[in-house]
């Protein structure tokens, strides 16, 4: 059984919300196929289930969405989507619409580069909330996979798409595995006002990308890194709670902030999402120097009311943010902030990164910089 290997986005979800649609569709009636066959998939079969967008670019399809200015127009791809999926997986698609939005193949390539050039030079990977696979799909050839998927049908995609990985179909907070089991951990992680039961890894009761973080720290060996997409409220929101216990198990080698509307053409979001590399920290390590616990207003020339709060690390190193940082006017609420994007995302991603390496060099913060460091 061959694993797929996508050259690009090309051959992933596409953009636009009626080629999503057509695309989901095609997929599922090829995995139902599959399924029905009990056998792998063809690689002709596979390239129709890369392009698996899941739904949280294509809300309006759903019952539930009857305000959605699309719900008329989605009316027949919403009566087969009844026929090919089962009530139960009917109600976990509709669930997916919350944060299931996907990474484009420029960024995915460009963290791997990063954590390649960090120290990883193979073992055990993790992905939570690993989607049909991207991540997977780009990963390099020595690295042992396992993603964990909630969605039935899109860990089904996962399964056909990638056969050489674990998947995992279940949510993160029930995945059991030891402590430290992995070397690394990547991906996208989901991103909402949802808060999990996982009263292991999250009595804290975090917001699930949080939740998500401290769980793959908890579950990266010492040493190893923590490699993920997030919400910019993993770093700006004004209670830090939650960082502090990121940083209680983990230095921060780098966060890299993306522009507003960075994962609008492949996921269908103008979120604006940060890339945090962790180093589990080993138990006899002095903390890194390095400020991400508390947020500070904006500094620009506007009333004080309005200022919406950022990161510390940011406030200070406003080079790891891939565009200008402004606030909201007209159709975005006045004082959000928004990040315009002045180059090519991807090339600016790929970079910064080689700033990050290089830093993370000098401090000692890369998979093989296992030493004390200096108080």
């Amino acid at each position: 059984m061959e694993s797929f290997r996508p050259g690009g986005q090309q051959d992933l979800a596409p953009a636009g919300e009626m080629a999503k649609l057509r695309a989901n569709l095609a997929a599922l009636r090829t995995l139902r196929q599959v399924q029905a066959a009990a056998r792998p998939a063809t690689r002709q079969e596979q390239a129709v289930l890369a392009r698996w967008a899941s739904w949280g670019a294509v809300p309006g399809v759903f019952e539930s969405r009857t305000n959605h200015p699309d719900y008329a127009r989605f009316a027949q791809q919403r009566a087969e989507l009844r026929e090919l999926l089962s009530p139960q997986e009917y109600t976990a698609a509709e669930l997916t619409t919350l944060n299931a939005h996907y990474t484009d193949a420029a960024y995915v390539r460009a963290i791997w580069e990063a954590v390649r050039e960090l120290g990883f030079d193979g073992g055990a990977v993790l992905e939570p909330g690993c989607g049909s696979g991207n991540f997977i799909g780009l990963a390099p050839p020595h690295a042992r996979m396992v993603g964990v998927e909630l969605d039935p049908v899109t860990a089904g995609i996962a399964a056909a798409l990638y056969p050489h990985a674990e998947i995992r179909t279940e949510s993160f907070a029930d995945t059991r595995a030891p402590s430290g089991a992995f070397d690394l951990a990547v991906g996208n992680v989901p991103y909402a006002d949802v808060r999990l039961t996982d009263r292991r890894h999250n009595p804290g009761r975090h917001s699930i990308h949080n939740h998500f973080i401290i769980k793959s720290l908890h579950l990266t060996r010492p040493g190893g890194l923590v490699a993920v997409l997030t919400s910019r409220y993993t770093l700006d929101s004004a209670n830090p709670a939650a960082r502090r216990e990121m940083a209680a198990l983990a230095d921060l080698v780098a966060a890299v902030r993306l522009p507003s509307g960075a994962h609008q053409a492949t996921a269908g979001t103008q979120a604006i999402t940060d890339l945090l590399i962790l180093r589990r920290r080993e138990p006899d390590r002095e903390p890194g120097p390095i400020a991400w616990e508390q947020t500070r207003p904006l500094d620009l020339d506007t009333a004080a009311e309005l200022a919406d709060q950022v990161n510390e690390y940011f406030a200070d190193r406003p080079e790891r943010v891939l565009g200008e940082m402004t606030l909201g006017r007209g159709m975005n609420p006045d004082g959000e902030l928004i990040v315009r994007a002045t180059d090519n995302t991807g090339e600016a991603l790929t970079g910064v990164l080689r700033d990050v390496v290089d830093e993370a060099r000098r401090e000692g913060l890369t998979m093989r910089g296992v030493g004390k460091r200096a108080s």
